[in-house]
C-alpha cells in the first residue's frame, strides 16, 4: 500500500458555500469558520444577487488525505463524505454522486449550514481527479441532464 494521499495523487476539493451577505468582506467573515474547521483557503467569491437579492458564493479549496485506491469513484467519493463527517454529524446524511472525474452532494439545509456559517443557505462539495476539467469557479457537477432517471449518476457500460 502506498503512503500517496489523494490530494497527492491529485484530488482538489471544493466547497461553495452561498451566504445571504451584501458584500465580499461580509460573505468571508461568515465562512471563517468553516474555512479554519477544513482547514482550506478562499479560492473565490461570488455575488449571486442576480439568483437571490443579497446572496454571495465562497468557495474553498482543501486539501484532502484521503488515501488514493484503484477505484477513483471510491477514493472521490471517500472524500466528499469524510468532509461531510468533519463538518459535523448532521452533515452524514447527505447523499453523495459521482461520475469520475468528479463526486459531489449539495446540502439545501439553511438551519443546518447556517450553524456553521451565519446566513449559510446549501453548501455543495465536490472532489475532482487533478487533470479533470474541473470548474474554475468552484460551482457545478458534471451535466447529467440527459439522463433518464432508471439511469441515475451511473456509467454508462
Amino acid at each position: 500500500m502506498s503512503d500517496v494521499t489523494a490530494y497527492e495523487s491529485g484530488m482538489e476539493l471544493l466547497i461553495t458555500v452561498v451566504v445571504a451577505a451584501e458584500d465580499e468582506a461580509t460573505a468571508r467573515d461568515a465562512c471563517a469558520g468553516v474555512v479554519e474547521l477544513l482547514d482550506g483557503r478562499v479560492v473565490r467569491t461570488t455575488d449571486c444577487s442576480d439568483e437571490e437579492p443579497g446572496c454571495r458564493s465562497v468557495t474553498i479549496s482543501r486539501k484532502t488525505a484521503d488515501p488514493s485506491t484503484g477505484n477513483p469513484s471510491a477514493t472521490l467519493a471517500r472524500a466528499v463524505r469524510n468532509t461531510l463527517h468533519t463538518l459535523g454529524s448532521g452533515f452524514t446524511g447527505s447523499r453523495v454522486s459521482c461520475e469520475p472525474p468528479s463526486a459531489w452532494t449539495v446540502v439545501d439545509a439553511p438551519e443546518l449550514v447556517g450553524e456553521l456559517v451565519p446566513g449559510g443557505e446549501r453548501m455543495l462539495l465536490e472532489a475532482w481527479q487533478s487533470g479533470s476539467t474541473a470548474p474554475n469557479t468552484g460551482t457545478g457537477a458534471p451535466d447529467t441532464s440527459d439522463r433518464s432517471p432508471r439511469q441515475g449518476n451511473r456509467r454508462p457500460g
